[in-house]
């Protein structure tokens, strides 16, 4: 998924992955080079420096213009505990119902913000189906938090959840992320995690997961 851009096709130095269709990921090694960084302007996403030089040449061109903040990576074998996770299932409140993503429930996250990123990510629903996966709990056939793949890779997804502002700290998204990972473990795929915030790591240790590291970020302003 997304593209990866190089500064010389035949001896590459220096090397952009772009990943997201509305926002996203730009991921920068090798060789700091301007060309490169330049593509990365007016778009919506969060530059992940590969190493310190890049990160001082996104600080010395575009200095106010972005801020650094620290993401939290998890480790990549993650021992879960399949009981403990099941139970979880069983926490669903009574008048909310949890739900695969369909055709219909893919076109109702992408119509809203707070959802879009659950699916965003795919071409149509047909890629989606083929290559992602995910759960939404829905109260009265509103969609109100979910746990799905924000990018496919070979053998596994990379896991984003998000919950309608209304809904949130009712743990909900641990519902979802459960079922989520239940059934990625069925189908032979790890979920990857990777938190964008330190609430983020709080939920991913609480199903299982074990802090990696963390690493250096830059957003716009």
């Amino acid at each position: 998924m997304g593209q990866v851009i190089l500064d010389d096709t035949h001896k590459p130095q220096s090397a952009l992955a772009l990943i997201g269709r509305r926002s996203g990921f730009a991921f920068l090694a090798g060789l700091p080079n301007r060309d490169l960084l330049a593509f990365c302007e007016q778009k919506d996403v969060i530059l992940v420096p590969q190493t310190s030089k890049w990160a001082r040449m996104i600080e010395k061109v575009y200095g106010d213009r972005v801020y650094s903040f620290t993401r939290y990576a998890t480790k990549k074998d993650t021992n879960f505990h399949l009981p403990y996770l099941g139970s979880l299932l069983n926490s669903l409140p009574p008048d909310m119902t949890l739900l695969q993503i369909d055709e219909a429930l893919y076109h109702t996250c992408l119509a809203m913000d707070w959802s879009y990123d659950l699916v965003g990510n795919y071409t149509d629903f047909t890629q989606f189906r083929q290559f992602g996966l995910g759960y939404v709990i829905c109260q009265n056939g509103e969609v109100v938090a979910g746990a799905s793949s924000y990018a496919s890779y070979s053998g596994g997804i990379e896991i984003e959840v998000d919950t309608c502002p209304e809904y949130r700290r009712q743990g909900l998204a641990k519902i979802c992320s459960a079922a989520l990972i239940l059934d990625c473990l069925k189908r032979g795929l790890y979920p990857s995690w990777d938190a964008h915030t330190l609430i983020s790591l709080r939920l991913a240790e609480t199903l299982g997961y074990e802090y990696s590291h963390s690493y250096q970020a830059y957003e716009w302003r």
